[in-house]
């Protein structure tokens, strides 16, 4: 299942948002504990004090992260038409060439004889291949762009999900932040859902990774086709009608 553009632009503008009322929250959460953390004892204040120490310093870093990503969120809308481009403007013309390059339908066979028409109809074969070659490489790159749009889809939604996530640890460990007894165990609670959306982002980005490397890898696979010699001999278009005798003997009208 596809997102829309201005579908996934809102998931992204969520990310942000969420991120914005996470901050809120652990502004809100760091106030409270700490105050009431001002009634306990100094042991126990001082392990609770560290935490929000660490609690603030992962969530920052969580957000410059994010911040750096939302700033290039990638447009996936942009990465499906540029493949529906290779297939509609360059593979689809050529698909029609395949069918076309043939002595059947050219009626070679039918009007020419001698040495002139045998190499003239020698050539078919080799521009078919060529021809068939270009068109398998544009449907790989839109197949390799469509699975990119596809990551960056899944990423996003998956980031959006676990930032929603921390806003809901966040506000749970906020509603006992304020009280002498909850207060050691709320900054323990937010940090931990710093934690688990960092696995969530983790887990979203080595997936990410994952078809970014495959891409790269059919990326190098099309080169290679696109040099194979079997379909472009020397590295060159097969030669089509150049170098074929005009001489009239040549051409034996049947």
């Amino acid at each position: 299942m596809t997102v829309a553009a201005r579908d996934l632009a809102a998931v992204v503008a969520g990310v942000g948002a969420t991120l914005d009322q996470a901050a809120a929250h652990v502004d809100a959460l760091c106030g409270a504990v700490a105050a009431a953390l001002d009634a306990l004892p100094a042991g126990v204040a001082g392990d609770a004090r560290a935490q929000l120490a660490d609690l603030r310093q992962a969530f920052t870093g969580v957000v410059a992260q994010l911040g750096g990503m939302l700033a290039a969120a990638g447009d996936p809308d942009a990465l499906r038409a540029a493949g529906a481009a290779w297939t509609g403007e360059v593979g689809a013309p050529l698909s029609r060439l395949v069918g076309v390059a043939s002595d059947d339908v050219l009626e070679t066979d039918d009007r020419w004889a001698g040495p002139a028409a045998d190499a003239y109809r020698a050539t078919f074969p080799p521009q078919q291949t060529a021809l068939a070659a270009v068109v398998a490489t544009c449907q790989e790159v839109d197949a390799t762009l469509g699975d990119l749009a596809a990551a960056i889809t899944t990423f996003w939604i998956a980031i959006g999900t676990a930032c929603l996530g921390l806003v809901l640890a966040l506000a749970g460990a906020l509603g006992s932040a304020a009280t002498v007894v909850g207060a050691p165990a709320a900054a323990g609670m937010a940090l931990a859902g710093v934690g688990a959306l960092v696995a969530a982002g983790s887990s979203a980005l080595s997936s990410l990774g994952v078809v970014t490397t495959a891409a790269t890898a059919r990326g190098a696979a099309l080169d290679r086709r696109l040099a194979d010699s079997s379909a472009f001999p020397l590295g060159a278009w097969p030669r089509s009608t150049h170098g074929i005798s005009t001489q009239a003997r040549d051409w034996q009208p049947r």
